[in-house]
């Protein structure tokens, strides 16, 4: 398939997922204020800032339908807070780490697999969700996912940086897992 149409695809999958989410009466996650950096807010053991999003305000939405994902407090083995959540099925599984209050990493590895559609569109919408909420404050982001979704599945992976957050996505080998990285700016 030419790369421009998986492109058009991606995009009116994602908007077609967004219409879905909204005609099914959830409501969207409230804008939350900017969490000011500052000592309090950074983990001393992460050299990463606050992305500027509540932890709650990801897992309030990543819990419910359509992506009901599980949540449990695995701290990291130097002692950073960390939760993780995963669906039933095993498609979705979403790493959230740093303080409550400004999470300062997060991975998302979410199933794209062609043989399960309904499965595909509801994790286009998490990858969606989470650019749009992580990323508030660059525009591009949404358009510089969809259009490097096929680089990741040719095996070459992109990355790029916006306002000193580090994004990254790529393919988990052998897999049709897209993995998704955000990471707070560098301090």
């Amino acid at each position: 398939m030419p790369r421009r149409l998986r492109i058009v695809i991606y995009s009116a999958l994602l908007t077609l997922a967004l219409y879905m989410y909204w005609v099914s009466g959830h409501q969207p996650v409230p804008e939350q204020a900017p969490v000011k950096t500052g000592a309090a807010l950074i983990d001393p053991l992460n050299p990463s800032g606050s992305l500027n999003v509540k932890r709650g305000a990801l897992t309030s939405v990543y819990e419910k339908a359509p992506f009901n994902l599980k949540f449990d407090y695995i701290p990291l083995a130097d002692g950073r807070s960390r939760v993780v959540g995963r669906s039933k099925d095993g498609s979705t599984v979403i790493e959230l780490v740093g303080p409550p209050e400004g999470v300062t990493s997060i991975n998302l590895m979410a199933s794209l697999s062609d043989e399960h559609p309904l499965i595909r569109l509801k994790n286009l919408n998490a990858i969606l969700f989470l650019i749009e909420v992580t990323l508030a404050d660059w525009a591009g982001a949404p358009a510089w996912v969809v259009s490097n979704i096929d680089e990741a599945f040719a095996g070459n992976g992109a990355t790029t940086s916006a306002n000193g957050k580090a994004i990254s996505i790529s393919v988990a080998p052998q897999t049709q897992t897209l993995v998704v990285t955000i990471i707070g700016p560098t301090l």
